[in-house]
């Protein structure tokens, strides 16, 4: 009779054991994604830099295989690091039909706003552009930038799925065919439209002459 109590405890503590196991594994899941989600649409100004209140405001319509587009960024970074409180930049995507990899390294840029990781990420897409586009395949190139910045891959992962990614670029870029863009890189300097790298920094420079800086 004793065996019998025992073995019928035993089967109720391995039954509380596997219920408690399977309720935590449930509720590991849900808050996994949760976070996920909540990751994935947070940072909604994560392509904005500068402040607000700046006597110059540049919307830039980028594609991140565009060598034009790496020099412009380039110049509008050592701009603003030259005069930190003179320029509110806020970018947007363009990504080129005649690049391969225009729209997948905007997917990934995205994926990284959407981490708090935008900016990081577009400074190595664009210091290692050169590289990354000669490619057969980017996506490892784009994975390795990914992890340099310290982006959660798994969380990554599941972002490059959501189709409100490629949404939020294919929105971004149907702003830029209505206001007539045809190429890369575009500016908007106070409203003011500039195409060109070298238009940017003949405009920033007479700026800079203009404003006695």
């Amino acid at each position: 009779m004793a065996d019998k109590r025992s073995q019928v405890s035993a089967k109720i503590k391995i039954t509380i054991i596997v219920v408690v196991l399977s309720v935590a594994v449930v509720l590991g899941v849900k808050s996994l994604k949760a976070f996920v989600k909540g990751s994935v649409q947070a940072n909604i100004s994560a392509r904005v830099k500068g402040d607000k209140k700046a006597p110059v405001h540049i919307t830039e319509f980028i594609d991140f295989e565009c060598p034009a587009c790496a020099e412009g960024a380039r110049h509008i970074k050592k701009f603003m690091t030259e005069h930190p409180p003179t320029v509110y930049l806020e970018l947007k995507y363009f990504p080129l039909s005649s690049h391969r990899y225009g729209l997948l390294s905007a997917q990934y840029a995205e994926c990284a706003g959407r981490q708090g990781k935008f900016w990081p990420f577009h400074d190595y897409l664009i210091e290692r552009q050169a590289n990354w586009k000669r490619l057969a395949h980017a996506a490892p190139a784009f994975e390795q930038i990914a992890q340099d910045v310290d982006m959660n891959l798994e969380i990554l992962s599941q972002c490059l799925k959501d189709t409100s990614v490629t949404e939020s670029i294919q929105k971004d870029r149907q702003e830029g065919d209505t206001l007539g863009i045809k190429s890369t890189p575009t500016y908007y300097i106070n409203g003011k439209m500039v195409v060109g790298a070298a238009s940017l920094g003949t405009e920033l420079n007479k700026y800079v002459q203009e404003a006695g800086h």
